[in-house]
């Protein structure tokens, strides 16, 4: 879908160049997207609501390590929610849960089977939601997929309510491999390095171009926490085509824990009260 990045020297941010028009990842994401990375949550399984329940029985222990400490109750909103199991985990623990998802298939199964009325299908326009409303916004891998960064973030800060929490994760470009990548390109003397991260990426963030969005929107951050998936998790997805490459693997992952450089990033912010 994109096959080239640039990289804004002031602030950091990666971004495709040239960059897909809004018709056609709107096209993809409500349509495709989910179908393809989500495979095992099919709507017709016999097995779909015991994968969801597991699924909402695991967040559960997240939100309480990741929210709790800062809200501990009211309006709960997910940007791309998929089929609603962290809605359905922050219903659990209390909250009341809304959310936005492309796929019309992966809403209406949270709907279905979870009972999340407020789980809506559609791209996600902040003005469709009433200012003031939110008590806490979840947004996890969603921002990267975006096209207007600055809409993105200026109605996130207006649904808050003040004192509201927002988390915002994403991937992290200043991690081992993507060194590796660049590296490689410039030895093989590419006009166009490698494209670092999902071809349906549109933007490829870093802490420091993360923060500095959020707080030029008005939002003051909290934490903001750099690492690397656990190996187990990361194994579960790869596959390897010699035993060099899996020790290619194994020693990239390391040298992110070591150095602290991992693959992803999360952060966590205010509006303030």
């Amino acid at each position: 879908m994109h096959f080239a990045q640039s990289r804004c020297r002031a602030c950091d941010l990666v971004f495709s160049n040239p960059m897909a028009d809004d018709e056609e990842l709107e096209r993809y994401y409500r349509t495709r997207y989910y179908e393809d990375h989500e495979r095992e949550y099919n709507a017709h399984s016999p097995e779909i609501a015991r994968l969801i329940q597991e699924r909402v029985a695991a967040e559960v222990p997240g939100l309480r390590r990741s929210v709790l400490p800062y809200v501990q109750g009211g309006r709960f909103f997910e940007i791309g929610a998929g089929y609603g199991a962290l809605l359905a985990a922050a219903r659990e623990l209390g909250f009341s849960p809304a959310g936005i998802e492309p796929s019309d298939a992966a809403a209406r199964i949270g709907r279905e089977l979870l009972g999340l009325d407020d789980l809506r299908s559609g791209m996600f326009k902040a003005n469709d939601w009433a200012a003031a409303s939110c008590d806490v916004i979840y947004s996890f891998q969603v921002i990267e997929h975006v096209t207007d960064l600055h809409a993105f973030a200026a109605g996130t800060f207006r649904m808050l309510k003040p004192g509201g929490l927002m988390i915002v994760g994403t991937e992290n470009h200043h991690n081992i491999w993507v060194d590796v990548c660049r590296m490689r390109s410039w030895l093989e003397g590419r006009r166009l390095m490698e494209f670092q991260t999902a071809d349906h990426h549109t933007y490829y963030f870093s802490d420091r171009s993360l923060t500095r969005l959020l707080e030029q929107h008005g939002f003051r951050v909290v934490k903001c926490l750099v690492y690397t998936p656990p190996l187990a998790e990361k194994l579960a997805r790869s596959r390897f085509r010699s035993v060099f490459s899996k020790l290619a693997f194994y020693a990239l992952h390391y040298a992110d824990v070591w150095t602290g450089r991992g693959g992803r990033v999360l952060v966590w912010c205010r509006r303030p009260a």
